[in-house]
């Protein structure tokens, strides 16, 4: 009787915690720890395993291995002081995910030499991927059984199904170990979390913390997520605003104080990590390419089974695959509700006209994230069908974020729980009373064969096939980017000068570069960063110019080592300088 009394009581514990959201997380993550260790492998969470960063499959990650060893080795706060030298360069600017690289700096003299947390990153971006998406579908799971209480064991079915279409998000495949930073998309489900959560914040002043600390954070991991997240905190003091208190204009300031100063901490925590200290603008202007295209979720871009179709642009950056299963949930949805939508229609503009002021705001920001998102040229699949410009200053600020299509995924993960939700609700609509009872297990085998399809197309995709099979093993691999062997060149030099401008674009030259500067304790002018400041490419010009002159002197000669990679530039300066090549790059030194 003791036996089963505990076994009773284990049962009803175990139960109670089921239910609560917590486990509700750890269920949605264990979905992406399965994906991440079965598609990546653990082996690259390895902390003191960098070689597979040094592989050209993981692209813009080693650039960020670089700037977090630069910026460990020497930075004043968050500026690198050994890139771009002797200006310095903002450690934002070499996407090292400043949040982590600000925890790791003050560990440095104990860490491995070889350290690396960009493995670590990319799991922890599935884990809340997984998890924060389970708490979104757990709501989805009760307001569509709000009249009964199903079994528990429906709902975690259900809800381990959903948060696979979440974890297998085209977009994040796209961006884990490509440019790691990008694939903390989960940061845009924390968001809507907050939204749905924020009449619950008893204190309008709590708000403000809350939302400072997400953007700080946001900014932090990359400032292409500030947008995004900007919007939808105002969509959250929307939502909120039934809770403030007082007059009409007092409500007002208050709401406007939330949103201020949230974007302002944000922009503090910018400025104090360098990020204004290389200007706002962008060096290269082709936001006409990377803008979001008005068919870009229906368009598979090389993430499924079905072929693409023509695109306006050919940036990979416009790619957001809603996936056929998506797709599958949302036609069946619209047979499941046809008949109705006249009377949904009525019921959402009673809806509107009862919080007119609120749907007005949101409706306003909304819509001016998605114009930011679209950039100057509008796009439909293969056809522009219009085009405008703006004044030289605004799209030279809007140019900083050129791959403006990527501030339209709050819109594909807001379509997807939307999708998600009316399946489920048309469900529930074709199933008359008696059969309500079977509504859960209805519902979740309807899910799973849609989320079955979704993983199919997507995983068998070109993309996701390659990306698969160039991770298989990577962890093993010897790195194909090494450092330079410069013992017989180098005599007592700080500072590594690239001597042509083109080198700015070598990704891979970078990294060798990078790594022989390193190895020998060199700083370097330029390279594959996100920004160069100006006085660099001016220091460039200057360097070239007194080296073809002749005007180089003894003391340039023992602090500076000039490199070039242009051959015709390395046969000018033979004449009147010692070139060593090595690879293929030249250094010049005094003869």
């Amino acid at each position: 009787i003791m036996i089963s009394a505990k076994l009773q009581s284990l049962k009803e514990q175990i139960t109670s915690f089921a239910m609560q959201p917590i486990a509700t997380f750890i269920a949605g993550a264990l979905v992406g720890l399965v994906f991440f260790a079965i598609f990546y492998g653990l082996d690259i969470v390895n902390p003191t395993n960098t070689n597979w960063i040094w592989q050209g499959i993981t692209h813009d990650t080693a650039q960020h291995q670089l700037g977090w060893e630069f910026y460990r080795a020497d930075s004043t706060g968050g500026i690198i002081n050994g890139l771009a030298y002797p200006v310095g360069l903002s450690a934002i600017f070499m996407d090292v995910i400043p949040l982590l690289a600000i925890i790791f700096k003050p560990f440095s003299a104990i860490l491995p030499s070889n350290f690396q947390y960009f493995g670590l990153w990319g799991l922890l971006c599935y884990l809340l991927m997984g998890g924060l998406s389970a708490l979104l579908l757990r709501r989805i799971w009760l307001k569509v059984n709000s009249n009964n209480r199903p079994k528990l064991i429906w709902q975690y079915l259900f809800i381990v199904a959903g948060s696979l279409i979440f974890v297998l998000s085209p977009m994040v495949m796209a961006r884990s170990f490509y440019h790691p930073a990008l694939a903390g998309q989960w940061l845009i489900l924390l968001g809507f979390l907050l939204i749905l959560d924020s009449p619950k914040v008893k204190h309008w002043w709590s708000l403000i913390f809350i939302w400072s600390v997400v953007l700080v954070m946001t900014v932090l991991i990359h400032p292409y997520f500030l947008p995004m997240m900007g919007v939808l905190m105002v969509l959250s003091v929307v939502r909120y605003w039934p809770m403030l208190q007082g007059k009409l204009s007092l409500r007002w300031i208050k709401a406007v104080t939330i949103i201020v100063i949230s974007g302002a901490m944000s922009l503090v925590a910018f400025g104090l990590m360098g990020g204004f200290s290389q200007g706002t603008g962008s060096e290269v202007h082709d936001l006409e390419e990377k803008g979001f295209n008005l068919l870009s979720f229906v368009n598979p871009g090389g993430y499924s089974v079905v072929p693409a179709f023509p695109n306006r642009s050919t940036s990979p950056e416009t790619m957001m695959w809603l996936g056929l299963g998506v797709l599958a949930m949302l036609i069946l949805s619209a047979w499941m509700w046809r008949g109705n939508y006249r009377r949904s229609w009525r019921n959402l503009c009673g809806l509107i006209r009862q919080h007119r002021g609120q749907f007005i705001v949101a409706t306003v920001f909304c819509l001016l994230l998605l114009i930011f998102s679209v950039g100057v040229r509008v796009d439909l699949g293969p056809t522009t069908l219009f085009q405008y410009s703006v004044p030289d200053k605004i799209y030279e600020l809007w140019s900083a974020f050129r791959a403006a299509a990527r501030e339209a995924w709050p819109f594909y993960y807001a379509t997807i729980l939307g999708v998600i939700y009316w399946f489920c609700c048309g469900i529930k609509k074709q199933l008359v009373s008696e059969q309500r009872q079977k509504l859960p297990m209805v519902i979740v085998l309807a899910l799973c064969i849609c989320v079955v399809l979704q993983s199919v197309d997507i995983l068998c995709s070109p993309n996701a096939q390659a990306k698969y099979q160039g991770f298989r093993g990577i962890a093993n691999r010897s790195a194909e980017f090494t450092p330079l062997n410069l013992d017989n060149i180098i005599n007592g030099q700080q500072h590594l000068v690239a001597l042509n401008e083109s080198f700015r674009g070598d990704q891979s030259g970078t990294y060798v570069i990078g790594r022989t500067a390193l190895e020998y304790g060199l700083t370097l002018n330029t390279g594959f960063f996100a920004r160069v400041p100006d006085e660099i490419n001016n220091d460039i010009k200057t360097w070239q110019e007194r080296l073809i002159n002749n005007d180089i002197t003894d003391d340039n000669s023992d602090d500076y080592l000039f490199f070039t990679t242009d051959d015709s530039l390395a046969n000018r300066l033979a004449d009147n300088y010692q070139v060593t090549k090595v690879d293929k790059y030249y250094f010049i030194g005094v003869i």
